[in-house]
């Protein structure tokens, strides 16, 4: 069966002029179009591609690897919001829906959001913030993802600090515990330390004995 969302190993079985049909080992098909199609590649020849759905709701293939996939959490970066939500570059030509009733908090374009990648009831991708659901997930921890969101990280515990706690938490970096971090502000304690030391730097928080505020 091809599976939406996934990577999976597909078989040429036509060509085209405009690419090659894929099919799996029920007879099942998929376009990869022509600029996907890796030289010396013909009919019988195995490829790992993913699925997804492009502009008019048809199933497609490509040879890229894509940031997340179905039943997977990684954190994406919010390419621009409109009137039905946000929509998030998980690393393909075309990017996903993440619908305002998704969202833990409000985001803008240029945010950077931990998702999970789940197929919704009109069979399309979509993503979800409230990623502590689905704790049978993989959680992707590339290190050229993680490195590229690290400074972007400082910006987000601010935005939850500021649009979800008013602006304080009862805890420090120091006396906070890993879950309450989770729940709070989806990280790791380690990668909220961090931050919370670069916004402390800026000027951007003070710290009590007990508390982080939000310096306005």
């Amino acid at each position: 069966m091809i599976e939406l969302g996934k990577m999976q190993t597909l078989k040429i079985a036509r060509e085209k002029d405009f690419g090659v049909y894929l099919e799996d080992n029920e007879g099942a098909s998929v376009l990869l179009p022509k600029k996907q199609v890796p030289n010396g590649k013909t009919i019988g020849d195995e490829l790992p591609v993913f699925v997804y759905k492009d502009s008019r709701d048809r199933l497609i293939a490509t040879t890229q690897k894509p940031l997340v996939a179905v039943g997977e959490i990684a954190k994406v970066m919010v390419k621009d919001v409109t009137k039905i939500g946000a929509f998030v570059d998980i690393g393909l030509e075309r990017d996903v829906l993440l619908p305002y009733h998704e969202m833990r908090y409000e985001v803008k374009k240029g945010d950077s959001v931990e998702v999970y990648l789940y197929v919704d009831h009109s069979q399309r991708l979509a993503a979800t913030m409230y990623t502590k659901k689905h704790t049978d997930a993989t959680v992707i921890k590339n290190d050229e993802i993680k490195s590229y969101f690290y400074e972007q990280n400082a910006d987000e515990v601010l935005k939850i600090l500021t649009e979800k706690f008013g602006g304080h938490v009862p805890y420090t970096d120091k006396t906070v515990q890993p879950d309450e971090i989770q729940r709070d502000f989806g990280m790791s304690k380690a990668a909220f330390k961090r931050s919370v030391g670069k916004l402390l730097k800026e000027g951007k928080i003070k710290i009590t004995k007990t508390s982080i505020f939000c310096l306005y």
